[in-house]
């Protein structure tokens, strides 16, 4: 029988559920009438049998107040199984006279309190509070407990970004904190990765039942508990028909799902349900940045494998190309000696075509050696400002041939250091050939060396677009450095293109390219040079009015 509070004003705000169960009819009204007045809502049974199927089949319940004697199983043995059915039940115990053994059994029992007949009403109602502030006091103190082990738990799947390795830990801490036989794991797939099923233990078998259990809880978007006539999953000749589905989510998106297996309906224990929500949140995030790892070491490998053919292809298509280009350039000057006239002009542009294939397969080459780090500098002491006027003079033909005017200011006194000479006269070359060719007839290309010392060179640089490639700037580096700069009055570099001007292949625009001709490894090469000689080199550029490049090295 169950009595809903009356109208009557209730002498506590509490709006818990009592299960009452007595054998004496006069005593059961008494207490749901005293009950139902205070606020609780009440359900009467009359033996301990019927006690255990509300239980079960009417729960969850906050308080039983049971009879010690009834027919069939004792208050005290009922209690006991009230219990098990909801650990966190608080139970009061009513009897006729007390004893030290019942009180012993009472405690043993997890009893919070008893009642001896006759009793008052007042009595009643402080005993009924009283245990269900010890409920509440005990339940806080199995949340505080549950949140810690969360913690704990959310801390060790975090701290995990292989996939398999977090699928395993999250199943085992899952089953650490809720029943089941049998755990399994579902990981939705992407495009890097197929979709994957875990289970603990290895031996589980999931049944059609149990995927079907799986895809109603991501229609459903919630924890789902599952009782089924057909078994969920298999572990060894066991039937597990009971489960409750959890899914993970991250970012609005499931992202997996969480199944726990049974052969018995256990999963109503007081906050499994709510932990394993509150882990899946932490799962979801955990499983996604696992994916998401996942995924980019996925792509990284697949990069890297592009790249390692990439310097493949470039070492064999320029190691095969050399022999068939020495025999070309030598009979297209054979030809040009013994020419004249029209022949003459036309072994003159075979020959100029030849050198240009020429220049690009020792541009491939360098790149070759700068990958196989076999790229070694012969140092030797040198004035920079000699190599940048050697440079000039030996690219003003060709400024001509475009009417441009290519000049250069020589400092006051030389300016010596160590450094490569061949590596420096080929980063100079590249920076002046790059002017040339992107500035219009009529332009002018000036060329200076200079020195800075290091806090005007880090000032520069910082007003200049990052170049991804440059080496950066420590504390600890030279008081001053020598410059090459080179600047000019061409097309200009748009300032969101600037920084990947020193990239290898990369072209400004496709037009340009057309139109200049190039492979887009000249400024590449001269950021690696640089760099190997502990320099560095950057741009400051303005659509449309030109740019200035700058080859820094240290001063030693």
């Amino acid at each position: 029988m169950i009595h809903e509070p009356l109208a009557t004003p209730p002498l506590t705000t509490s709006s818990a559920r009592v299960l009452i169960a007595d054998d004496d009819a006069t005593m059961s009204s008494f207490c749901a009438r005293a009950l139902s007045v205070g606020g609780y809502t009440v359900v009467t049974v009359a033996e301990a049998e019927a006690a255990i199927a509300a239980l079960r089949e009417q729960g969850p319940f906050d308080l039983l107040l049971a009879d010690i004697k009834m027919p069939g199983q004792s208050g005290l043995e009922l209690a006991r199984i009230a219990r098990e059915i909801d650990p966190a039940i608080a139970v009061v115990i009513m009897t006729g006279h007390s004893t030290i053994d019942t009180l012993h059994a009472s405690v043993r029992r997890g009893v919070a309190d008893y009642l001896t007949k006759p009793f008052e009403i007042t009595e009643l109602r402080l005993a009924v509070e009283q245990a269900l502030h010890k409920r509440s006091l005990l339940q806080e103190s199995l949340r505080v407990r549950a949140l810690e082990e969360l913690l704990r738990s959310s801390e060790a799947i975090n701290a995990i970004l292989d996939r398999n390795q977090l699928a395993r830990e999250i199943i085992t801490h899952a089953r650490a904190h809720a029943p089941g036989e049998a755990g399994f794991l579902f990981i939705a797939g992407s495009d890097y990765l197929p979709p994957q099923v875990f289970a603990e233990p290895p031996g589980a078998a999931i049944q059609p039942a149990g995927r079907e259990a799986v895809a109603q809880s991501i229609r459903a978007g919630r924890p789902l508990p599952i009782a089924g006539a057909e078994p969920l999953a298999l572990v060894q000749a066991t039937a597990l028909t009971y489960g409750l589905a959890v899914p993970l989510r991250a970012r609005g998106e499931t992202v997996g799902v969480l199944l726990l297996c049974s052969p018995r309906d256990e999963f109503n224990v007081p906050g499994a349900s709510e932990f394993l929500a509150l882990l899946a949140n932490q799962a979801g995030n955990a499983l996604r940045n696992a994916q998401l790892y996942s995924q980019l070491d996925a792509a990284y490998n697949s990069l890297r494998e592009l790249d390692r053919l990439k310097s493949e292809f470039i070492a064999i298509a320029s190691h095969e190309l050399r022999s068939p280009l020495s025999i070309v350039l030598g009979y297209a000057r054979m030809v040009y000696d013994r020419s004249t006239g029209d022949q003459r002009e036309y072994a003159q542009r075979l020959l100029t075509g030849a050198e240009r294939i020429k220049d690009i397969v020792n541009d491939l080459l360098r790149l070759r050696d700068f990958d196989r780090k076999q790229m070694a500098l012969n140092l030797e002491r040198s004035a920079l400002d000699a190599l940048a006027r050697q440079a000039v003079e030996r690219l003003i033909p060709g400024a001509q041939q475009k009417g441009q005017d290519l000049g250069a200011t020589q400092p006051d006194q030389p300016v010596i250091l160590d450094l490569d000479r061949e590596k420096v006269l080929l980063v100079i070359g590249n920076l002046i050939e790059n002017a040339i060719k992107f500035t219009p007839p009529g332009g002018h290309i000036h060329v200076e060396v200079v020195c800075w010392p290091h806090e005007r060179l880090a000032a520069e640089i910082a007003r200049a677009v990052a170049n991804p490639t440059m080496r950066r700037l420590a504390d600890a580096v030279p008081a001053n450095w020598a410059l090459v700069r080179v600047r000019d009055t061409g097309i200009g570099i748009p300032r969101e293109q600037q920084g990947r001007i020193f990239e290898r292949f990369y072209q400004v625009a496709s037009s340009l390219t057309r139109e200049q001709g190039g492979t887009g490894l000249g400024l590449a090469i001269v950021s690696d040079l640089a760099a190997l000689q502990g320099g560095v080199v950057w741009v400051e550029s303005e659509e449309g009015r030109g740019s200035v490049f700058s080859f820094a090295l240290p001063l030693t």
